[in-house]
């Protein structure tokens, strides 16, 4: 819009007072319709030239507030994307599993009802014509005074009760190079960098832990002999690649990839399996097992 407050005639475009009546190069009439909608023009055009200072004044501090908030949050709000992403993406795995929408068995024909017992006279069982032909060998024996006392049997405990709203997280670590499960790593997982569940794995490499159900989860590897942190395992595993793929994965490796990774399962589950692979210091590229 021109700084004198003019408007374009429709007919030749000509710069025009808002009061004029008609066009002096086109010979073109206005209305009194249009001068009025031409006041109504420049009365909105003028605010909003007064608007655009504080609109401007309002982006500049929401890009400053947006950068200070990436600048001092920044891990976890990556942590928070990232676990949604993956929400996201294991939302569509099951939206596309043919499982889910496989027909449900056919209900189980019930039992036909066996046919009546043919009448006749009843016959005594073995066991009770002996008793009755035989009465003495079948007295029951008297107990011994000094017999000792039978120690009653430990029965097995039974598993671990798991809290409602929980996920119960169990798998192995493995070393990269030897594939060899890796006894007395320590495997930590944080909720939002705090809260911390952690579990030592066994002589067989594996460990188990409960955590509340939710989003933010993520996990660390402290394994002894082996670098700082974890690679996660992934689809095929790599416990079924060679070891020349190991070991283009172990050459390009960073400090950047070896950080706490975030992870999470479906809430319908009550169980949830998570591999980790530590890596060595060295490259081995055999199996010690």
């Amino acid at each position: 819009m021109p700084d004198n407050d003019t408007l374009p005639c429709p007919g030749c475009h000509t710069p025009l007072p808002p009061e004029a009546t008609g066009c002096q190069i086109c010979m073109r009439a206005r209305t009194r319709q249009e001068i009025m909608r031409g006041y109504a023009k420049l009365r909105e055009e003028k605010a909003r030239r007064r608007r655009r200072p504080f609109q401007l004044l309002a982006a500049v501090l929401l890009l400053g507030a947006g950068g200070w908030l990436f600048k001092t949050h920044g891990a976890r709000i990556t942590a928070a994307v990232s676990a949604a992403g993956g929400a996201v993406v294991r939302w569509a795995d099951d939206m596309r599993n043919p499982s889910h929408y496989a027909m449900q068995a056919a209900t189980k024909p019930e039992p036909k009802p066996e046919p009546p017992p043919v009448p006749g006279a009843p016959v005594a069982p073995e066991s009770a014509m002996r008793s009755q032909l035989f009465p003495e060998d079948h007295q029951p024996p008297t107990p011994a005074a000094d017999a000792p006392a039978k120690a009653p049997e430990r029965r097995p405990a039974g598993p671990r009760p798991l809290a409602k709203n929980a996920w119960r997280v169990s798998g192995t670590v493995y070393d990269l190079s030897s594939l060899d499960p890796v006894p007395g790593a320590e495997v930590t997982f944080l909720l939002d960098e705090k809260e911390p569940r952690s579990a030592r794995t066994d002589e067989n490499g594996a460990y188990e832990v409960d955590l509340p159900k939710g989003d933010g989860w993520t996990v660390h590897l402290i394994a002894p002999e082996r670098r700082r942190g974890q690679i996660l395992d992934i689809d095929p595993s790599y416990r079924v690649r060679d070891a020349d793929e190991r070991r283009a994965v172990f050459e390009n490796v960073t400090d950047g990839d070896l950080i706490p990774a975030p992870v999470g399962w479906k809430r319908s589950s009550a169980k949830a399996t998570l591999d980790l692979f530590a890596v060595p210091n060295h490259w081995t590229g055999r199996s010690q097992r």
